[in-house]
């Protein structure tokens, strides 16, 4: 029964046509007391919410008749804060305003109440002298998509019909005016019709397929054939082939706009390019204080703290590194811990953010990335709250302020100096520290003041930053399973024999129907939580940090051979900071889509970010011994070459003849000199081979081959050559 709860915000959809509505419905409030369910059909012209029994909705779920679903958001809320224009956001903070107070009223959900909703826009809108269909119109699109304030931001995405033909005026010449201004009664440029579209389609082929050198030729092939005067007599010579008036002619510049946007720039460069020259040089290269907390997920607490101990590189265990600091995420109503983040950065939205994805996302992977294997249900929170208490360290900023507007999360900010804001977590903190034994590992930073004399404590580091934050995670599941609250006990729990600790309040809390997560899309999540950065589009792939991605929404659009024929070029990627084994990227309509770093780069896989950039770092950079063997051994090298070249020239100058021998005669016979050298150099090689004893045997027999060799290019010196080899022969077969 418990799987058929349906939630607040979940969108249905009607697989049958028995339900009263078709499509998709979203759940907008669900009144207990009243077993009400308020629904609104999410149709192109929203109708008024409409009820259903509680039971109702739950029949048609496990009777399956509907079945849960998820709503495609539309683009213009795809954005996150800093990316949506000032005048949108106040638009939409304009429009907020104008329902706010219909929507937060005393008693909540009180305007789903029967016959409340119409009295109440009524008297709103006579209070505020606003339209009472403004006001509906805002309400059902604030309700259709998801109850956030970023569903009234304005749509704008359409305006201006993208793709679709201009409409000019009738006799207006499009684009920018000519430079020199027209003569008296001349007339300039040629408004295009379909029939000159098609034209310059038909002429632009003959370029895509290859059949023209240039694009200049093509247009000239396009004039010669459509746009030249008829001829007056029949049988007429193309002597007197004559072309239009210049302002019935196209432009070049209109011919290379229109053929362009006719065909596809990559499909004209493989047709130009060829197959062979296509594949090999321009195809892609992929190779939260309990005080009115209604249940689990209305209220998480956030807080950060530096860890009391020293830890040291995971690449070199001399390094010390500092003390990480530990963020931690909490339920309010079970006190469950729903996610950490044990990182390098100091209290910031940076470090936040990664904690906050912990705890709204699945914990199985990210406990398997630090060697833990655990079961969804060892720890269920995966969801996101309604409000969030946290310090003004983690959440000041325009980053911050948009999980507000993009993901409907209320932030309170504790003031300075009072930390019982937010007592849940600042008490797992010392909970955490006790269970961890934190103070009795090596490197842990020590109460007392040192003596003088006293080992440095520091010097004593042990763990890495990745053994640390698996012993957070055990001490973290510890807990959650352990640790018993019983002053969370209400009398219905007591009732039910639930054992107070943190994670059976929690499950408690679901299946009685307390927990009210905040559902909201996975694209959500991501858009405003992970981090982003800069990337670039490479021939070889996405090159985000030196690491290499793909994916095959990027190969279905030529991205990567884009790239080898126009250069790189940057996108904006999102990223995990605790595994580099994929990034995140919007396709055109927004959707993310991931993206898989390349097989060649698993050695960069299942690890940190900050670790690969260190390690990508130090291999980058030569040691000293390196720099100085590799500079030593240059030095001698082209000593080496400068002493051989020496000896070679004084050589040469030993062996010139008295009498100078002309330059042309010295080149003259290349062919002649290059075969003796060769046949001297085939004797040389054998004589030094194992079976050269053997032939030294049968001296008496000169070799056929090397004698008709010597014969051919030898002449009348023959007999000198003989004797040379012989020479050369006895020489190379000396020990």
């Amino acid at each position: 029964m418990a799987d058929a709860i349906a939630l607040i915000n979940t969108v249905i959809e009607a697989l049958s046509d028995q339900l009263p509505f078709a499509g998709m419905a979203r759940i907008l409030w669900v009144d207990e007391r009243a077993a009400l369910t308020t629904l609104i059909t999410i149709a192109q012209t929203p109708r008024q919410p409409w009820v259903a029994a509680n039971e109702d909705v739950q029949t048609w779920l496990l009777r399956g008749d509907a079945r849960r679903s998820q709503l495609r958001l539309p683009t213009y809320m795809l954005q996150v804060e800093e990316d949506i224009p000032e005048a949108e956001r106040a638009l939409r903070d304009r429009n907020w305003e104008r329902i706010a107070e219909l929507i937060n009223t005393e008693a909540p959900g009180r305007i789903f109440e029967p016959r409340a909703m119409g009295a109440l826009v009524a008297l709103h809108a006579k209070a505020t002298g606003a339209q009472r269909k403004t006001l509906y119109r805002l309400l059902y699109r604030y309700w259709t998509f998801g109850q956030i304030r970023n569903a009234l931001l304005p749509d704008y995405e359409n305006a201006g019909a993208p793709g679709k033909p201009r409409m000019f005026s009738a006799g207006k010449r499009p684009g920018r005016p000519p430079k020199r201004a027209a003569n008296s009664g001349e007339r300039r440029g040629k408004i295009l019709g379909d029939d000159d579209k098609s034209f310059i389609k038909i002429g632009y082929s003959l370029y895509r397929k290859n059949e023209v050198a240039s694009m200049m030729d093509a247009y000239h092939r396009t004039l010669r054939r459509f746009y030249v005067q008829e001829h007056v007599a029949p049988g007429a010579s193309t002597d007197d082939l004559t072309l239009k008036p210049l302002d019935q002619l196209p432009s070049l510049r209109q011919f290379s706009y229109w053929g362009r946007k006719a065909f596809d720039h990559l499909t004209v460069l493989r047709s130009r390019v060829g197959e062979r020259r296509w594949q090999k040089d321009h195809r892609g290269l992929t190779g939260r204080a309990s005080d009115g907390v209604y249940g689990p997920c209305h209220r998480f607490e956030i807080d950060s703290t530096i860890a009391d101990i020293y830890l040291v590189s995971r690449y070199n265990r001399n390094w010390v590194i500092g003390r990480p600091v530990v963020y931690v995420v909490v339920d309010v109503f079970s006190t469950m811990i729903a996610g950490i983040f044990v990182g390098l950065e100091g209290p910031s939205w940076n470090g936040a953010r990664h904690a906050l994805f912990n705890a709204f996302t699945d914990k199985v992977a990210f406990c398997r990335a630090y060697g833990i294997d655990i079961e969804s249900s060892s720890w269920p929170s995966h969801h996101l709250p309604h409000e969030l208490m946290a310090d003004r360290a983690e959440m000041l900023g325009q980053a911050a302020e948009g999980i507000v507007s993009g993901l409907g999360i209320d932030i309170a900010i504790a003031p300075p100096f009072r930390p019982d804001w937010k007592a849940i977590v600042e008490s797992r903190f010392r909970l955490l520290n006790k269970t961890s034994q934190i103070h009795w590992i090596p490197g842990a930073v020590r109460e007392r003041i040192a003596e003088r004399g006293q080992r440095d404590y520091r010097l004593d580091a042990t763990l890495d930053l990745a053994e640390f934050t698996n012993i957070m995670i055990s001490s973290v599941l510890h807990y959650n399973h352990h640790s018993r609250r019983p002053d969370r006990l209400t009398a219905d729990m007591i009732r039910d024999e639930t054992e107070p600790s943190p994670i059976n309040l929690w499950r408690w809390g679901m299946e009685n129907g307390l927990g009210t997560p905040n559902a909201q899309p996975d694209d959500l999540v991501y858009l405003h939580l992970l981090p982003r950065n800069t990337a670039s589009i490479q021939r070889g792939g996405i090159c985000f940090k030196g690491m290499y991605y793909t994916c095959a929404y990027a190969v279905q659009q030529n991205w990567f051979a884009s790239a080898r024929k126009d250069g790189r070029r940057s996108m904006t990627v999102w990223y995990d900071p605790n595994d580099t084994a994929h990034v995140w990227l919007q396709d055109h309509q927004r959707n993310f889509v991931r993206c898989d770093l390349l097989a060649s780069e698993e050695r960069l896989a299942q690890r940190r970010l900050e670790e690969v950039l260190d390690m990508l770092e130090m291999v980058k950079t030569p040691t000293a011994d390196h720099t100085y063997a590799t500079l030593n051994d240059k030095i001698r090298l082209d000593a080496h070459i400068e002493a051989v070249v020496g000896h070679a020239q004084l050589e040469r100058q030993a062996g010139q003849p008295s009498i100078p021998v002309p330059a042309s005669h010295q080149v003259a016979d290349i062919k002649a000199h290059r075969a003796f050298e060769k046949a001297a150099e085939q004797r040389r090689a054998v004589a030094s081979s194992p079976v050269a004893d053997s032939r030294a045997a049968d001296a008496t027999n000169p070799d056929p081959v090397s004698s008709s060799v010597v014969e051919a290019y030898a002449g009348e010196r023959g007999g000198e050559v003989l004797s040379l080899l012989g020479k050369l022969r006895s020489k190379g077969s000396k020990p």
